[in-house]
Protein backbone atom coordinates (compact mmCIF):
# COMPACT_ATOMS: atom_id res chain seq x y z
CA UNK A 1 0.00 0.00 0.00
CA UNK A 2 1.49 3.21 -1.00
CA UNK A 3 2.77 5.83 1.95
CA UNK A 4 -0.19 8.84 1.86
CA UNK A 5 2.01 12.18 1.72
CA UNK A 6 1.82 14.64 4.68
CA UNK A 7 -0.72 17.19 2.93
CA UNK A 8 -2.87 14.13 1.92
CA UNK A 9 -3.02 12.72 5.58
CA UNK A 10 -3.52 16.04 7.04
CA UNK A 11 -6.72 16.79 4.40
CA UNK A 12 -7.73 13.65 5.14
CA UNK A 13 -7.78 14.34 8.63
CA UNK A 14 -9.38 17.82 8.43
CA UNK A 15 -11.64 16.62 5.88
CA UNK A 16 -13.07 13.40 8.27
CA UNK A 17 -13.16 15.77 11.37
CA UNK A 18 -15.34 18.30 9.13
CA UNK A 19 -17.63 15.30 8.24
CA UNK A 20 -18.25 14.42 12.01
CA UNK A 21 -18.41 17.94 13.90
CA UNK A 22 -21.16 18.18 10.37
CA UNK A 23 -22.92 14.86 10.96
CA UNK A 24 -22.95 15.44 14.50
CA UNK A 25 -24.53 19.02 14.25
CA UNK A 26 -26.87 18.05 11.36
CA UNK A 27 -28.21 15.33 13.59
CA UNK A 28 -28.70 17.20 16.40
CA UNK A 29 -30.71 19.56 14.59
CA UNK A 30 -33.13 16.92 12.40
CA UNK A 31 -33.68 15.91 16.14
CA UNK A 32 -34.87 19.04 17.97
CA UNK A 33 -36.98 19.89 14.76
CA UNK A 34 -38.57 16.59 15.16
CA UNK A 35 -39.19 17.01 18.84
CA UNK A 36 -40.71 20.37 18.47
CA UNK A 37 -43.13 19.50 15.55
CA UNK A 38 -44.28 16.54 17.42
CA UNK A 39 -45.07 18.47 20.30
CA UNK A 40 -46.66 21.23 18.76
CA UNK A 41 -48.87 18.33 17.16
CA UNK A 42 -49.81 16.93 20.55
CA UNK A 43 -50.59 20.26 21.66
CA UNK A 44 -52.84 20.92 19.20
CA UNK A 45 -54.79 17.57 19.55
CA UNK A 46 -55.05 18.48 23.09
CA UNK A 47 -56.63 21.93 23.02
CA UNK A 48 -58.87 20.38 19.50
CA UNK A 49 -60.33 17.72 22.54
CA UNK A 50 -60.97 20.64 25.06
CA UNK A 51 -62.58 22.93 22.49
CA UNK A 52 -64.73 19.86 21.30
CA UNK A 53 -65.97 18.31 24.80
CA UNK A 54 -66.97 21.87 25.64
CA UNK A 55 -69.01 21.92 22.71
CA UNK A 56 -70.79 18.53 22.72
CA UNK A 57 -71.79 19.75 26.53
CA UNK A 58 -73.91 22.59 25.39
CA UNK A 59 -75.61 20.03 23.39
CA UNK A 60 -79.16 18.50 24.85
CA UNK A 61 -79.13 14.65 23.83
CA UNK A 62 -77.34 12.54 21.57
CA UNK A 63 -79.38 13.32 18.76
CA UNK A 64 -78.50 17.10 18.71
CA UNK A 65 -74.82 15.65 18.70
CA UNK A 66 -75.84 14.78 14.98
CA UNK A 67 -78.00 17.28 14.28
CA UNK A 68 -74.86 19.86 15.22
CA UNK A 69 -71.86 17.55 13.78
CA UNK A 70 -71.24 20.37 11.29
CA UNK A 71 -70.95 22.80 13.86
CA UNK A 72 -68.45 20.01 15.71
CA UNK A 73 -66.81 19.19 12.68
CA UNK A 74 -65.47 22.87 12.13
CA UNK A 75 -62.75 22.09 14.81
CA UNK A 76 -60.92 19.72 13.11
CA UNK A 77 -61.19 21.25 9.21
CA UNK A 78 -58.13 23.10 7.67
CA UNK A 79 -55.82 19.87 7.94
CA UNK A 80 -56.60 16.79 5.75
CA UNK A 81 -54.96 14.75 7.86
CA UNK A 82 -57.27 16.02 11.45
CA UNK A 83 -60.21 13.14 11.92
CA UNK A 84 -63.18 13.13 14.26
CA UNK A 85 -65.38 10.35 15.45
CA UNK A 86 -68.02 10.73 18.09
CA UNK A 87 -69.97 7.28 18.89
CA UNK A 88 -72.70 7.02 21.46
CA UNK A 89 -72.55 4.16 24.84
CA UNK A 90 -73.54 1.64 22.08
CA UNK A 91 -70.70 2.32 19.86
CA UNK A 92 -72.38 3.63 17.03
CA UNK A 93 -71.00 6.37 14.94
CA UNK A 94 -72.42 9.41 15.38
CA UNK A 95 -70.73 12.14 13.62
CA UNK A 96 -66.78 10.69 11.46
CA UNK A 97 -64.36 13.19 9.98
CA UNK A 98 -61.71 11.45 8.46
CA UNK A 99 -60.36 13.05 4.24
CA UNK A 100 -57.38 10.68 4.62
CA UNK A 101 -59.25 7.51 5.27
CA UNK A 102 -56.93 6.29 7.91
CA UNK A 103 -58.07 3.81 10.94
CA UNK A 104 -59.20 5.61 14.04
CA UNK A 105 -58.61 4.11 17.18
CA UNK A 106 -60.32 4.51 20.66
CA UNK A 107 -57.87 3.68 23.20
CA UNK A 108 -58.03 5.27 27.11
CA UNK A 109 -60.75 7.34 26.98
CA UNK A 110 -60.38 10.44 28.99
CA UNK A 111 -63.05 10.09 31.99
CA UNK A 112 -65.57 12.80 31.37
CA UNK A 113 -64.66 14.42 34.95
CA UNK A 114 -61.18 14.34 33.68
CA UNK A 115 -58.98 16.63 32.75
CA UNK A 116 -57.50 16.15 28.68
CA UNK A 117 -53.49 15.84 29.02
CA UNK A 118 -51.15 15.26 26.68
CA UNK A 119 -50.42 11.97 28.48
CA UNK A 120 -53.38 10.79 27.55
CA UNK A 121 -52.77 10.79 23.34
CA UNK A 122 -51.79 7.36 21.56
CA UNK A 123 -49.88 6.43 18.96
CA UNK A 124 -50.84 3.41 16.31
CA UNK A 125 -49.84 2.89 12.67
CA UNK A 126 -52.04 4.38 9.37
CA UNK A 127 -52.05 4.45 6.05
CA UNK A 128 -48.67 3.54 4.29
CA UNK A 129 -47.04 2.87 7.86
CA UNK A 130 -47.74 6.70 8.47
CA UNK A 131 -47.75 7.00 12.43
CA UNK A 132 -51.26 8.63 13.39
CA UNK A 133 -51.55 10.17 17.33
CA UNK A 134 -54.65 10.74 18.60
CA UNK A 135 -57.02 11.35 21.99
CA UNK A 136 -60.11 10.12 23.22
CA UNK A 137 -62.46 11.36 25.93
CA UNK A 138 -65.99 11.11 27.11
CA UNK A 139 -67.99 13.95 26.95
CA UNK A 140 -71.47 14.59 28.72
CA UNK A 141 -74.34 15.34 27.02
CA UNK A 142 -77.00 18.16 29.26
CA UNK A 143 -79.43 14.80 29.73
CA UNK A 144 -76.94 13.01 31.40
CA UNK A 145 -76.31 10.46 28.43
CA UNK A 146 -72.26 10.70 27.19
CA UNK A 147 -70.57 10.21 24.16
CA UNK A 148 -67.05 9.56 23.36
CA UNK A 149 -65.32 11.30 20.79
CA UNK A 150 -62.24 10.83 19.46
CA UNK A 151 -59.70 13.38 18.04
CA UNK A 152 -56.68 11.93 15.73
CA UNK A 153 -53.86 13.77 13.30
CA UNK A 154 -51.73 11.33 10.56
CA UNK A 155 -48.03 12.21 11.04
CA UNK A 156 -47.20 11.50 7.02
CA UNK A 157 -47.23 14.84 6.37
CA UNK A 158 -44.70 15.52 9.44
CA UNK A 159 -42.84 12.51 8.01
CA UNK A 160 -42.82 13.59 4.54
CA UNK A 161 -41.14 16.72 5.38
CA UNK A 162 -38.43 15.64 7.83
CA UNK A 163 -37.48 12.63 5.24
CA UNK A 164 -37.20 15.97 2.92
CA UNK A 165 -35.44 17.78 5.46
CA UNK A 166 -32.89 14.79 6.00
CA UNK A 167 -31.86 14.25 2.50
CA UNK A 168 -31.44 17.94 1.92
CA UNK A 169 -29.31 17.86 4.76
CA UNK A 170 -27.05 14.55 3.90
CA UNK A 171 -26.79 16.69 0.36
CA UNK A 172 -25.31 19.82 1.52
CA UNK A 173 -22.96 17.29 4.05
CA UNK A 174 -21.84 15.60 0.82
CA UNK A 175 -21.18 19.05 -0.77
CA UNK A 176 -19.58 20.09 2.67
CA UNK A 177 -16.98 16.99 2.41
CA UNK A 178 -16.04 17.71 -0.84
CA UNK A 179 -15.89 21.77 0.17
CA UNK A 180 -13.48 20.62 2.87
CA UNK A 181 -11.29 17.92 1.21
CA UNK A 182 -10.47 20.95 -1.81
CA UNK A 183 -10.26 24.01 0.95
CA UNK A 184 -8.55 21.63 3.29
CA UNK A 185 -5.76 20.56 0.54
CA UNK A 186 -5.29 24.01 -0.37
CA UNK A 187 -4.24 25.40 2.91
CA UNK A 188 -2.31 22.59 3.77
CA UNK A 189 -0.54 23.07 0.80
CA UNK A 190 -0.20 26.57 1.65
CA UNK A 191 1.06 25.79 5.13
CA UNK A 192 3.82 23.44 4.55
CA UNK A 193 5.18 25.50 1.95
CA UNK A 194 8.11 26.44 4.30
CA UNK A 195 8.69 22.63 5.12
CA UNK A 196 8.75 21.94 1.26
CA UNK A 197 11.48 25.17 0.77
CA UNK A 198 13.38 24.12 3.55
CA UNK A 199 13.37 20.69 1.83
CA UNK A 200 15.08 22.49 -0.95
CA UNK A 201 17.49 23.91 0.89
CA UNK A 202 18.64 20.91 2.43
CA UNK A 203 19.04 19.15 -1.09
CA UNK A 204 21.46 21.83 -2.38
CA UNK A 205 24.12 21.03 0.52
CA UNK A 206 26.83 18.79 -0.46
CA UNK A 207 30.20 18.26 0.99
CA UNK A 208 31.44 21.35 -1.18
CA UNK A 209 28.94 23.39 0.28
CA UNK A 210 28.59 22.49 4.10
CA UNK A 211 28.56 26.19 4.74
CA UNK A 212 25.19 26.62 3.19
CA UNK A 213 22.48 26.96 5.83
CA UNK A 214 18.51 27.12 6.11
CA UNK A 215 16.73 29.99 6.42
CA UNK A 216 14.98 30.38 9.20
CA UNK A 217 13.24 33.69 8.58
CA UNK A 218 9.68 33.15 6.48
CA UNK A 219 9.50 29.85 8.15
CA UNK A 220 6.91 29.36 11.37
CA UNK A 221 7.72 29.09 15.39
CA UNK A 222 7.35 24.92 14.43
CA UNK A 223 9.68 24.90 11.66
CA UNK A 224 12.50 27.37 13.44
CA UNK A 225 13.53 24.94 16.10
CA UNK A 226 13.51 22.26 13.15
CA UNK A 227 15.99 24.93 11.00
CA UNK A 228 18.02 25.51 14.36
CA UNK A 229 18.86 22.03 15.02
CA UNK A 230 19.52 21.06 11.49
CA UNK A 231 21.91 24.15 10.87
CA UNK A 232 23.66 23.39 14.35
CA UNK A 233 24.23 19.71 13.06
CA UNK A 234 25.44 21.12 9.77
CA UNK A 235 27.82 23.34 11.99
CA UNK A 236 29.22 20.51 13.67
CA UNK A 237 29.13 18.13 10.23
CA UNK A 238 31.29 21.23 8.97
CA UNK A 239 33.70 21.63 11.82
CA UNK A 240 33.82 17.97 11.75
CA UNK A 241 35.00 17.75 7.73
CA UNK A 242 37.31 20.15 8.28
CA UNK A 243 38.80 18.87 11.32
CA UNK A 244 38.90 15.47 8.89
CA UNK A 245 40.89 17.57 6.30
CA UNK A 246 43.53 19.24 8.26
CA UNK A 247 44.32 16.19 10.21
CA UNK A 248 44.45 14.00 6.73
CA UNK A 249 46.87 17.20 5.38
CA UNK A 250 48.91 17.22 8.43
CA UNK A 251 48.95 13.40 8.70
CA UNK A 252 50.27 13.29 5.38
CA UNK A 253 52.72 15.92 6.02
CA UNK A 254 54.29 13.90 9.03
CA UNK A 255 54.46 10.38 6.84
CA UNK A 256 56.24 12.36 4.00
CA UNK A 257 59.22 13.35 6.30
CA UNK A 258 60.18 9.34 7.30
CA UNK A 259 59.28 7.79 4.23
CA UNK A 260 61.49 10.85 2.58
CA UNK A 261 64.51 9.92 4.81
CA UNK A 262 64.06 5.99 4.29
CA UNK A 263 64.11 6.67 0.40
CA UNK A 264 66.79 9.26 0.65
CA UNK A 265 69.36 7.24 2.84
CA UNK A 266 68.65 4.34 0.78
CA UNK A 267 69.35 5.56 -2.66
CA UNK A 268 72.60 7.68 -1.12
CA UNK A 269 73.57 4.14 0.21
CA UNK A 270 72.59 2.35 -3.05
CA UNK A 271 74.90 5.00 -4.76
CA UNK A 272 78.34 2.92 -4.54
CA UNK A 273 79.46 -0.08 -2.38
CA UNK A 274 79.46 0.60 1.06
CA UNK A 275 81.62 -1.05 4.20
CA UNK A 276 79.56 -3.15 6.70
CA UNK A 277 79.36 -0.78 9.57
CA UNK A 278 78.17 1.83 7.32
CA UNK A 279 75.14 -0.50 6.03
CA UNK A 280 74.69 -1.46 9.60
CA UNK A 281 74.59 2.49 10.65
CA UNK A 282 71.85 2.62 7.43
CA UNK A 283 69.48 -0.12 8.83
CA UNK A 284 69.69 1.29 12.33
CA UNK A 285 68.39 4.96 10.87
CA UNK A 286 65.97 3.05 8.79
CA UNK A 287 65.23 1.63 12.11
CA UNK A 288 64.02 4.65 14.50
CA UNK A 289 62.48 6.06 11.42
CA UNK A 290 60.18 2.92 11.04
CA UNK A 291 59.66 3.74 14.70
CA UNK A 292 58.44 7.31 14.52
CA UNK A 293 56.18 5.98 11.46
CA UNK A 294 54.99 3.17 14.05
CA UNK A 295 54.69 5.31 16.93
CA UNK A 296 52.47 8.09 14.51
CA UNK A 297 49.97 5.15 13.40
CA UNK A 298 49.60 4.23 17.01
CA UNK A 299 48.56 7.47 18.11
CA UNK A 300 46.06 8.45 15.09
CA UNK A 301 44.67 5.00 16.08
CA UNK A 302 44.27 5.43 19.54
CA UNK A 303 42.55 9.40 18.74
CA UNK A 304 40.23 7.46 16.33
CA UNK A 305 39.63 5.35 19.09
CA UNK A 306 38.61 7.91 21.72
CA UNK A 307 36.02 9.66 19.07
CA UNK A 308 34.76 6.08 18.25
CA UNK A 309 30.95 6.11 20.36
CA UNK A 310 31.70 2.81 21.26
CA UNK A 311 34.86 3.53 23.54
CA UNK A 312 33.92 2.01 26.85
CA UNK A 313 36.42 3.96 30.25
CA UNK A 314 37.05 1.68 33.00
CA UNK A 315 36.86 3.96 36.07
CA UNK A 316 37.92 3.46 39.31
CA UNK A 317 39.35 4.79 42.24
CA UNK A 318 42.85 5.41 41.92
CA UNK A 319 45.75 6.58 44.12
CA UNK A 320 46.95 9.68 42.97
CA UNK A 321 50.37 9.53 45.05
CA UNK A 322 50.93 6.12 44.03
CA UNK A 323 50.25 6.64 40.22
CA UNK A 324 52.19 9.44 39.56
CA UNK A 325 55.24 7.85 41.69
CA UNK A 326 54.53 4.90 39.41
CA UNK A 327 54.84 7.03 36.41
CA UNK A 328 57.95 9.41 37.48
CA UNK A 329 59.90 6.09 38.46
CA UNK A 330 59.12 5.17 34.40
CA UNK A 331 60.89 8.51 33.32
CA UNK A 332 63.49 8.37 36.34
CA UNK A 333 66.13 6.92 33.07
CA UNK A 334 65.60 9.62 30.70
CA UNK A 335 65.28 12.55 33.22
CA UNK A 336 68.66 11.27 34.68
CA UNK A 337 70.08 11.41 31.83
CA UNK A 338 68.78 15.08 30.94
CA UNK A 339 70.01 15.61 34.45
CA UNK A 340 66.25 16.90 35.79
CA UNK A 341 64.27 15.94 39.03
CA UNK A 342 60.69 14.96 39.39
CA UNK A 343 58.88 15.85 42.23
CA UNK A 344 55.65 14.03 43.27
CA UNK A 345 53.39 15.51 45.72
CA UNK A 346 49.36 14.19 45.83
CA UNK A 347 47.11 13.54 48.88
CA UNK A 348 43.77 13.38 46.74
CA UNK A 349 41.62 10.69 45.74
CA UNK A 350 40.80 10.30 41.88
CA UNK A 351 38.35 8.57 39.67
CA UNK A 352 39.41 7.60 36.19
CA UNK A 353 40.59 5.21 33.63
CA UNK A 354 44.06 3.96 35.16
CA UNK A 355 45.52 3.32 31.42
CA UNK A 356 44.67 6.74 30.30
CA UNK A 357 45.27 8.73 33.18
CA UNK A 358 48.69 7.37 32.81
CA UNK A 359 49.11 8.00 29.47
CA UNK A 360 47.76 11.53 30.21
CA UNK A 361 50.31 11.96 32.49
CA UNK A 362 53.28 10.03 30.41
CA UNK A 363 52.48 12.45 27.39
CA UNK A 364 52.72 15.58 29.63
CA UNK A 365 55.81 14.54 31.66
CA UNK A 366 57.55 13.47 28.59
CA UNK A 367 56.67 16.53 27.04
CA UNK A 368 58.04 18.36 30.05
CA UNK A 369 61.39 16.64 30.10
CA UNK A 370 62.34 17.97 26.50
CA UNK A 371 61.89 21.18 27.60
CA UNK A 372 63.41 21.31 31.40
CA UNK A 373 66.78 23.28 31.15
CA UNK A 374 69.31 20.44 33.08
CA UNK A 375 69.16 21.00 36.24
CA UNK A 376 65.87 21.95 37.35
CA UNK A 377 62.62 20.19 38.83
CA UNK A 378 59.41 19.00 37.02
CA UNK A 379 56.73 19.09 39.72
CA UNK A 380 53.91 16.81 39.99
CA UNK A 381 51.08 17.62 42.16
CA UNK A 382 47.29 16.93 42.50
CA UNK A 383 44.83 18.60 44.70
CA UNK A 384 41.35 19.79 44.70
CA UNK A 385 39.97 22.78 42.84
CA UNK A 386 35.94 23.31 43.76
CA UNK A 387 34.43 20.18 42.35
CA UNK A 388 37.37 19.17 40.02
CA UNK A 389 40.54 17.20 41.34
CA UNK A 390 43.44 18.88 39.12
CA UNK A 391 46.43 16.71 38.31
CA UNK A 392 49.12 19.18 37.11
CA UNK A 393 52.40 18.78 35.56
CA UNK A 394 54.95 22.02 36.11
CA UNK A 395 58.27 22.34 34.44
CA UNK A 396 60.58 25.65 34.39
CA UNK A 397 61.67 26.43 30.80
CA UNK A 398 61.56 29.02 28.29
CA UNK A 399 57.40 30.63 28.27
CA UNK A 400 55.18 29.17 25.53
CA UNK A 401 54.20 32.25 23.23
CA UNK A 402 50.56 33.40 24.39
CA UNK A 403 49.63 33.40 20.66
CA UNK A 404 50.21 29.34 20.47
CA UNK A 405 48.77 28.48 23.96
CA UNK A 406 44.99 28.30 22.64
CA UNK A 407 46.71 25.75 19.92
CA UNK A 408 48.39 23.50 21.78
CA UNK A 409 46.02 20.85 21.72
CA UNK A 410 45.42 20.69 17.99
CA UNK A 411 46.99 17.86 16.23
CA UNK A 412 50.44 17.91 14.44
CA UNK A 413 50.71 21.75 16.01
CA UNK A 414 54.32 22.75 16.68
CA UNK A 415 55.17 26.04 18.31
CA UNK A 416 58.18 26.24 16.29
CA UNK A 417 61.59 24.37 15.17
CA UNK A 418 63.20 25.20 18.79
CA UNK A 419 60.37 23.73 20.79
CA UNK A 420 59.79 20.52 18.44
CA UNK A 421 61.97 17.16 18.30
CA UNK A 422 60.25 16.23 14.93
CA UNK A 423 62.27 12.79 15.44
CA UNK A 424 61.06 12.02 18.94
CA UNK A 425 57.40 13.84 18.90
CA UNK A 426 54.85 13.01 16.58
CA UNK A 427 53.00 16.19 17.77
CA UNK A 428 50.21 14.02 18.80
CA UNK A 429 50.71 13.44 22.27
CA UNK A 430 48.69 16.83 23.38
CA UNK A 431 45.69 15.66 21.25
CA UNK A 432 45.63 12.59 22.98
CA UNK A 433 45.74 13.93 26.30
CA UNK A 434 43.08 16.37 25.43
CA UNK A 435 40.66 13.55 23.60
CA UNK A 436 41.40 11.77 27.32
CA UNK A 437 40.16 14.16 29.10
CA UNK A 438 36.92 14.67 26.70
CA UNK A 439 36.25 10.90 27.17
CA UNK A 440 36.36 11.69 31.32
CA UNK A 441 34.12 14.64 31.18
CA UNK A 442 37.11 16.96 32.07
CA UNK A 443 38.98 19.39 30.28
CA UNK A 444 42.77 20.37 29.97
CA UNK A 445 44.67 23.57 30.39
CA UNK A 446 48.22 25.24 30.11
CA UNK A 447 49.62 28.35 31.37
CA UNK A 448 53.03 29.54 30.54
CA UNK A 449 55.48 32.64 32.60
CA UNK A 450 58.82 33.39 32.96
CA UNK A 451 59.23 30.93 36.25
CA UNK A 452 57.34 27.53 34.29
CA UNK A 453 55.30 26.00 32.38
CA UNK A 454 52.12 24.13 33.68
CA UNK A 455 50.07 22.11 32.47
CA UNK A 456 46.74 20.57 34.25
CA UNK A 457 44.45 17.86 34.04
CA UNK A 458 40.52 19.10 35.34
CA UNK A 459 39.01 15.58 36.58
CA UNK A 460 35.30 16.12 37.41
CA UNK A 461 34.89 14.38 40.95
CA UNK A 462 32.28 11.14 39.93
CA UNK A 463 31.05 8.20 42.72
CA UNK A 464 32.93 4.96 42.96
CA UNK A 465 30.31 2.48 41.60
Amino acid sequence: MPRLSLSARLTLTFAAITVVCFAAVGFLLYRAAAQRIYAQDETNLVLTARHLRRLVAELDSVPDVVAHQDRLVIGVLGDTNNALRITDDAGRTLVEHNPSHYAIEARNAVPADQRIVADAIGHWLGNQEAQVRGITAVAPLRDGSRVSMTVARSLADREALLAHYLRDMLHRLLAGLLAAIVLSYLLVRQALRPLRTMAADAAAIHAQRLDTRLSTGNAPPELQALAAALNDMLARLEEGFARVWRFTVDLAHDLRTPVGNLRGSNEVALARPRSQAEYEALLGSNIEECDRVSRTIESVLFLARAESPQFALQRTGLDVRNELERIADYFEGIAGDAGVAIEVRAAVPLYADRDLFRRAVGNLLSNALRYTPRGRTIRLFADKAGQDTIVVVENPGQPIPPEHLDKLFDRFYRVDRSRSDSASSTGLGLSIVHSIMELHGGRASVESGPEATRFTLWFPDAPIS
